[in-house]
């Protein structure tokens, strides 16, 4: 097992604060280590929920939905509540971290809305409950922020543009308080300060809030912290880890390193021969999870200082781990002309948006008329004029960064950059299995591309020819956790190597399955779904063993492995109302939204979820589920 140091206990508060803690380095990464063994945990199942924007939200609470439905025996509790940990990356992470933490009044079923058994109870409008009801969500239900056209990637542009205008808010910072106010707030996750930048922390329960923050920390006791979510009528949560990833080269070629984000640490628990952007060599372990982003004072034995501005929070892992939609907003303030069209589109319906989540600080800072006459003639000198002070490459969110294993302070450091999870893992396997006490995963891989019949096939390492009846497209996130690269119309699948694509060198540290078990896979999802007439679910179950990863932190052990693909599935479609199997028709690509889609409508929301409930919950499919937990 790779080497893994758990988190110290260092400070933070919002002026530089001071704080010795231990720092010692020891065998072994555990969701057990954390959390203990209190928790029934049969099977010893992890979930995965993949990047993808609000496809991979939708898909994915539909998912969290079935599991929540289902039981060993009636009476039981849920399958959800006896998962051991969760592994989120994107957009997975939106509906992850919020679930995870759901603070407030929302109840588990609205913030997953009812499981419906029968298809064929989705109506259209006025149905009898709002489960059933396509065009409605229930109050608090992790789509509702996304059915907002405020969270299309146009309109998130201008809020980005004006949060720096007109509040300051650090560029690097824009996209998590974003993320803060469209996903996180609905749930009291979010409470923005100075510059609407986040100034609570996170832990896992109140023992740990004290053992780890607080106790050592005193004068913390006072900053909102978010726990996770407890109590009656709530499905028991398991251990979190959300993923994103760091910018690092190795030798001259730049490369990312998975950054998990969890109730207890955050950093890098690999061995990599890689360094960050101070050329420090990265990896480790991590620190407690309120005190990353933070500058290394001193180190004293095992003892270290630390310092930083404020806490690591919710907002931060969120924001980082869907970093890549950052580069898309980037793209729209690079250009005035058509940042202007969209400030005319959404300027004055923004403001007043804003001024309900912004801090009462904030709004006293600054002239709301001077606010409101550039909005209702912004013109294209001004924009301009503004784009000549704003670097929109500084849009990617960086960090203060230091390694856990043999630390050193230094001085006048650099911060590193940010990247979304998925840009180097999207399906968040990787990171799972560097805990050695997870047997079982189930893998939702909620993706844009269709299973669909290929060119070209998998090629055998070994031999450089193609493997027969492996011409079978899925999407480009699966193959490189066996060794290859997406596929590609000319060449098929082809193995990492000398040959690896430029575009690939990000996703090609990922490996942690052999390549001779891909070309099963691809045939098992093939055969599982009709063989080309989508009549099924894309579910398969794989018997695999790792391949050691000291990129994530990955040993060699058996495990099992439940993949759920996201695909049409026209047994379902056949169950619908006719009035349904019209919505169904008329949506050119459902269910694989496009990912830059952020804004969807409530029926595309709750007809993706109710099939993805399906094709988990219903008893034709869910015969692999449960037998996990058993």
């Amino acid at each position: 097992m790779t080497d893994y140091a758990p988190p110290p206990q260092p400070a933070a508060t919002k002026t530089p604060y001071n704080a010795t803690t231990s720092n010692t380095v020891t065998k072994g990464l555990t969701v057990e280590r954390f959390v203990g063994s209190s928790r029934s945990t049969p099977g010893n199942v992890g979930l995965c929920l993949c990047g993808g924007g609000s496809r991979a939200l939708s898909a994915g609470m539909g998912q969290l939905r079935a599991l929540n439905h289902l039981t060993l025996k009636k009476g039981w509790p849920s399958l959800l509540s006896q998962v051991k940990a969760v592994s989120t990356v994107s957009g997975g992470s939106w509906l992850g971290v919020s679930f995870e933490y759901l603070g407030g009044k929302t109840s588990d079923t609205n913030f997953l809305n009812a499981y419906v058994a029968n298809p064929h109870d989705l109506v259209p409008s006025n149905g009898s409950s709002i489960g059933v009801t396509l065009d409605k969500l229930p109050p608090g239900n992790i789509g509702v922020p996304v059915t907002s056209r405020l969270f299309s990637v146009p309109a998130l542009a201008v809020e980005a543009y004006l949060l720096w205008k007109f509040f300051g808010t650090p560029a690097n910072m824009l996209w998590q308080v974003l993320m803060g106010f469209h996903i996180l707030s609905e749930h009291n996750l979010y409470s923005p300060a100075a510059n609407a930048l986040p100034t609570s922390l996170f832990s896992w329960n109140k023992n740990t809030l004290k053992q780890d923050v607080v106790g050592p920390n005193p004068s913390l006791a006072k900053e909102t912290a978010h726990l996770v979510a407890s109590g009656a009528g709530r499905a028991s949560r398991p251990y979190i880890l959300c993923n994103t990833a760091m910018f690092v080269k190795k030798g001259k070629t730049q490369l990312l390193a998975p950054v998990q984000a969890t109730p207890f640490f955050t950093g890098i628990v690999g061995s990599l021969d890689a360094v960050d952007a101070n050329g420090r060599k990265v990896g480790g372990g991590g620190v407690t999870s309120f005190a990353f982003n933070s500058v290394l004072k001193s180190v004293s034995g095992s003892a270290v200082t630390v310092a930083q501005a404020r806490q690591w929070s919710l907002t931060d892992i969120v924001g980082a781990s869907s970093a890549a939609f950052a580069g898309q907003l980037q793209q729209i303030i690079n250009d005035p002309l058509l940042l202007l069209k969209y400030l005319w589109e959404f300027g004055t319906e923004i403001w007043d948006w804003l001024k309900k989540h912004l801090s009462s600080a904030d709004l006293a800072e600054v002239d709301e008329a001077a606010i409101k006459a550039f909005l209702k003639a912004p013109t294209l000198a001004e924009v301009t004029a503004d784009m000549a002070s704003f670097d929109p490459g500084a849009i990617i969110p960086a960090y203060d960064y230091w390694p856990v294993r043999n630390a050193k302070p230094n001085a006048n450091l650099k911060t590193t950059r940010f990247a979304d999870g998925g840009n180097l893992e999207n399906t968040g396997v990787a990171s799972m299995l560097s805990y050695g006490d997870i047997d079982s995963v189930i893998a939702c891989v909620n993706s844009e591309t269709p299973l669909a019949k290929g060119k070209k096939g998998v090629i055998d390492p070994k031999t450089g020819k193609e493997i027969p009846k492996t011409r079978i497209i899925v999407d480009g996130q699966i193959p490189p956790l066996f060794g290859y690269q997406p596929y590609d119309p000319k060449k098929g699948y082809v193995p990492f190597g000398k040959k690896t694509a430029a575009a690939n060198i990000f996703i090609s540290q990922s490996q942690i399955f052999s390549t001779g078990d891909f070309p099963t896979l691809l045939k098992a999802l093939w055969k599982n779904s009709g063989s080309g007439s989508n009549a099924n679910p894309a579910n398969a179950l794989q018997k695999l063993t790792t391949k050691k990863n000291d990129w994530f932190g990955v040993a060699k052990r058996d495990v099992t492995v439940v993949w759920v693909y996201t695909n049409a599935v026209e047994t379902w479609v056949s169950l619908l109302r006719p009035d349904v199997q019209k919505l169904v028709a008329a949506s050119a690509d459902f269910p694989h939204y496009g990912t830059l889609d952020t804004n969807l409508s409530a029926p595309q929301v709750n007809l993706l979820a109710s099939l993805t409930a399906w094709c988990v919950g219903d008893p034709s499919n869910s015969k692999n589920f449960v037998g996990l937990f058993k």
